[in-house]
């Protein structure tokens, strides 16, 4: 049983960040040859697909993860921690620290819940503070990516599922939990809990909001 009276939920992108981490990780990437021109240019290719709302965008999201195929999970994980400290750090918005700040004076749990991987995640739940970590993690054979996921995506359905679990298994009721996100992909979740709030929210979201009467923070 939980030893926190409620748990608040945060997606990373456009909500604590104010940007995207993944494209942060890709600029760089390809600065320091990590990353091929070919894989770059499908890698932005994608990503303007998905803001346009073209195609499946879970396999979209897979698709992005291919270039990491063959590459050492160490070398990935020290790339993401010196991209978060020069510069993801700088984006975390300030009045998303606000509501932390106020959800810890209420002894409530801050727990990360996106769909970003485990690479960027670690460096932001460890330089946050954060309780809890769920996101979607790499499949890593003898030390080396493979370029898919370890089970499924937390993304869209996903992330209300994993919501569900982390509150079955820690005693916390999601009807007096939080969830903070950006995206139309996000209102499963918000659906599902009882404090939902849309953080600057895309216009599908918005829509969705005002016809809910969830909160927004802009």
């Amino acid at each position: 049983m939980s030893s926190y009276s409620y748990t608040a939920f945060y997606d990373l992108d456009h909500t604590i960040l104010d940007g995207n981490s993944a494209t942060h990780l890709v600029m760089e990437s390809r600065k320091r040859g990590v990353m091929s021109e070919r894989q770059y240019q499908q890698a932005v290719w994608l990503s303007i697909l998905y803001k346009l709302n073209i195609g499946n965008h879970t396999k979209m999201i897979n698709r992005m993860l291919s270039w990491l195929k063959g590459l050492r999970e160490s070398d990935i994980n020290q790339l993401s921690e010196e991209i978060f400290s020069s510069i993801i750090k700088e984006t975390i918005r300030p009045e998303i620290l606000d509501t932390i700040r106020e959800h810890r004076s209420k002894n409530g749990s801050v727990v990360l819940l996106s769909s970003a991987t485990t690479p960027i995640c670690q460096p932001v739940t460890r330089y946050m503070n954060l309780d809890e970590m769920i996101c979607t993690r790499l499949e890593v054979k003898n030390g080396i990516l493979t370029g898919h996921t370890n089970g499924k995506l937390v993304y869209g359905p996903e992330k209300k599922v994993r919501m569900l679990e982390f509150c079955r298994e820690t005693g916390s009721n999601p009807r007096k939990a939080w969830y903070y996100g950006d995206s139309h992909t996000d209102r499963y979740v918000m659906e599902a809990v009882g404090n939902p709030v849309a953080v600057s929210p895309d216009r599908r979201l918005k829509k969705i909001a005002a016809k809910h009467m969830w909160p927004i923070l802009l």
